[in-house]
C-alpha cells in the first residue's frame, strides 16, 4: 500500500514536469533528484569508511546539470576534470588519512559520474532544441522511457513472485530470480508497441521494441549494480525518502543506467525526422 500511495503522489509530479511547455521544470526536478541521490551515495561511501569531498561533489553535479540545460556538453569534461583536480588537492590537506585518499577521491568522482552524469542525460533529452514539435517528441520519448523502466521492475517483481525458482545473483540480491529477469525483459519489450499505438505514433515499431528490450536488460543490470553498492556498505536501502520504495538511488538505479541510451537515441531519432 505504501508503494502504491507513493506512486500516486510522485507520478503526476513527474509527468507534469515532463509535459509542461517549460522544460526547466523537469531540469529542476532532475537536479533535486541528483542532489538527493548523491547525498545517499556519499552516505554509502561513509558507511564503507571513506571520506568523499561532498561539497565538491554537489557543486560538480549542479555544474553538469547546467551543462545539459545549456546544451554545452563540452563543458561536462571540464567539470569532471576540475572535480578530479580539486578532490586530489583536498586530499592533500588530510595527510593523516593518506591510506584512504585513493578510495575517498575515487568515491567523490564516481558519485558525480554515476548519479549526476547519467541522470543529467535525461535533462539533455528534455532540453532538445525547443520547437513545438521537438518539445512534444521529447516529452513522448521520456514518457515511454519511464514506462519501460518502471514496468520492467513491475514485470520482474510479479513474474519472480509467481514462478521464480532460480536465483539470479544470490550474493548481491537474494530476492531476484532468472525467471523474474526474463519477465521484466519481456514486459519492457511489450511496452514500446503499446506506447506507439496509444500516444507515440511517430516512433517506428522496430525502434520501440528494440529500445524496450535494451532497457529491459540494462535497467536490471543497473538495479543489481546499486544492490552491490548497498551490500558493500551493509545497508538495506540507500535511504527512506519514498515510503515503501526506499531512497532516491533505489528508485533511480535502473533509470541511471538507461538514461544515456535514451539520450543518444533521442539525438538520432529527432535528427532524422
Amino acid at each position: 500500500m505504501k508503494r502504491i500511495l507513493t506512486a500516486i503522489v510522485a507520478l503526476p509530479i513527474l509527468l507534469y514536469t515532463v509535459w509542461n511547455d517549460i522544460p526547466y521544470f523537469f531540469a529542476a526536478l532532475t537536479a533535486v533528484a541528483i542532489i538527493l541521490g548523491l547525498i545517499e551515495f556519499y552516505h554509502l561511501a561513509s558507511k564503507a569508511s571513506l571520506q568523499p569531498s561532498t561539497f565538491l561533489g554537489y557543486a560538480a553535479a549542479l555544474a553538469i546539470v547546467a551543462c545539459f540545460v545549456l546544451g554545452r556538453l563540452e563543458w561536462v569534461a571540464a567539470a569532471m576534470a576540475a572535480l578530479v583536480i580539486l578532490s586530489l588537492a583536498s586530499a592533500l590537506s588530510r595527510p593523516d588519512e593518506m591510506n584512504k585518499s585513493l578510495a575517498s577521491v575515487s568515491a567523490t568522482v564516481l558519485g558525480v559520474a554515476y548519479v549526476a552524469l547519467l541522470l543529467g542525460c535525461l535533462v539533455g533529452v528534455r532540453m532538445t532544441p525547443d520547437t513545438a514539435q521537438t518539445s512534444k517528441l521529447a516529452a513522448k520519448l521520456l514518457t515511454m522511457f519511464f514506462a519501460m523502466v518502471m514496468l520492467t521492475d513491475t514485470g520482474a517483481y510479479y513474474t519472480g513472485r509467481s514462478i521464480g525458482r532460480h536465483k539470479l545473483a544470490p550474493r548481491i540480491s537474494p530476492g531476484k530470480t532468472i525467471e523474474g529477469a526474463i519477465g521484466g525483459f519481456v514486459t519492457a519489450a511489450l511496452v514500446g508497441p503499446v506506447c506507439k499505438y496509444t500516444f507515440f505514433p511517430e516512433v517506428p515499431l522496430l525502434h520501440a521494441i528494440a529500445l524496450g528490450a535494451l532497457i529491459g536488460i540494462i535497467g536490471q543490470i543497473g538495479d543489481l549494480a546499486e544492490s552491490m553498492l548497498k551490500r558493500g556498505s551493509e545497508v538495506k536501502d540507500s535511504g527512506n525518502i519514498f515510503p515503501g520504495h526506499g531512497g532516491m538511488l533505489d528508485r533511480t538505479d535502473s533509470i541511471m543506467f538507461c538514461a544515456p541510451i535514451l539520450y543518444y537515441y533521442s539525438r538520432l531519432f529527432i535528427s532524422n525526422l
